[in-house]
């Protein structure tokens, strides 16, 4: 069985970004933009009328119709890694707009959302580690809570990976601490061997 675009994006959806972030490093460089199908084409047309993150997908394909095969074919048409880049390139640039590796910018909007939410593990493993690195927010926090949670981390290395002051850092563990008691303790359903 052949890999495609489609199984990539399926693995996403699923939360394993490894196969379509993998496949992407296949089109290294700045000018990877030179190898799609799209890239004689005016740009305008793969942005359609009607198409945004906040609107229906299928509501979107029905009022294009045909207009999309044509599109959506070039797109396919694109070698695998290509596509991978193109369209992780579109979610960490937060594209919102735009036909990428074949997805509406409708059909993008819970994979947008979803790459926001990942973590990548190599990087929180880096900042842990003393390494600076970006990193989202969600990336952040783990950092911050692992760090309130496992002593035998380095402070100065942790600070380091975050690029704050080891006063700071502590500030934030604090925070996440105080943040994490807050939270109501989660309740077992009455009638469970537990709950007397």
């Amino acid at each position: 069985m052949s890999t495609t675009i489609y199984s990539l994006i399926e693995a996403a959806y699923q939360g394993d970004w490894s196969p379509l972030i993998e496949e992407s490093k296949k089109a290294p460089g700045k000018h990877w933009a030179e190898d799609t199908r799209c890239s004689n084409q005016d740009i305008d047309i793969f942005v359609p009328p009607g198409d945004g993150p906040r609107e229906d997908p299928d509501l979107v394909k029905h009022s294009l119709g045909t207009a999309l095969n044509r599109l959506r074919n070039l797109c396919a048409s694109c070698p695998l890694a290509v596509a991978a880049r193109c369209l992780v390139e579109s979610l960490r640039d937060d594209d919102e707009f735009g036909i990428r590796a074949g997805l509406l910018a409708s059909e993008r909007s819970a994979l947008r959302a979803a790459w926001q939410q990942r973590v990548n593990e190599d990087a929180v493993r880096g900042a842990l580690q003393g390494c600076t690195t970006a990193l989202s927010k969600v990336e952040r926090d783990t950092v911050i809570a692992r760090f309130a949670t496992d002593p035998s981390l380095e402070p100065a290395a942790v600070a380091r990976g975050l690029g704050v002051t080891h006063e700071y850092l502590l500030k934030l563990v604090r925070r996440h601490r105080k943040k994490s008691e807050s939270r109501p303790a989660a309740t077992l359903p009455a009638g469970s061997a537990d709950a007397a």
